[in-house]
């Protein structure tokens, strides 16, 4: 974030600086939160396609039995009774749809999130670009400022 001391400077530069500096400190704030939505919709990109990648590899084995991850490299034995699969479509409402269908499904949500974030690096490039042209110019009348204030002092 950009602060500066008040000094002894023109008026008009004084609130150009403070108008400046109020929209850069805006800025980054907002391309903060585009940031760490970004990292959410990576975290659910990643496990979108790891259950789909699961899916993908159970798909006719029906009646066999597989190694089910359980968590911190633990796996247990199972028998894929069915390629029914519980869904969880949220408000904790799941349903039941075969493998196939849910693989649809869960494609469909890979789109979808892929394009949310394409669209959101999108806007954070835009942001950047932003704060990196208008960061020099706060910077020049922050210095300004300073001197003016230096100058007042000797």
């Amino acid at each position: 974030y950009i602060t500066y001391k008040k000094g002894c400077i023109k008026m008009e530069d004084r609130q150009k600086l403070e108008k400046m500096v109020a929209e850069l400190n805006q800025l980054q704030q907002q391309g903060e939160a585009i940031a760490k939505q970004l990292e959410q919709l990576n975290m659910s990109l990643a496990d979108i396609r790891s259950a789909t990648d699961a899916l993908k590899g159970i798909e006719g084995k029906v009646g066999e039995e597989v190694l089910l991850p359980i968590g911190a490299g633990c796996f247990i034995d199972a028998e894929i009774k069915s390629d029914d699969v519980i869904l969880g479509v949220g408000a904790d409402v799941a349903i039941k749809k075969s493998a196939q269908e849910t693989i649809e499904t869960l494609t469909k949500e890979t789109k979808d999130v892929e394009s949310l974030i394409k669209s959101l690096t999108e806007q954070l490039t835009k942001i950047n670009e932003v704060i990196a042209k208008q960061r020099p110019e706060a910077e020049r009348l922050m210095q300004q400022a300073e001197m003016q204030q230096q100058q007042m002092q000797q």
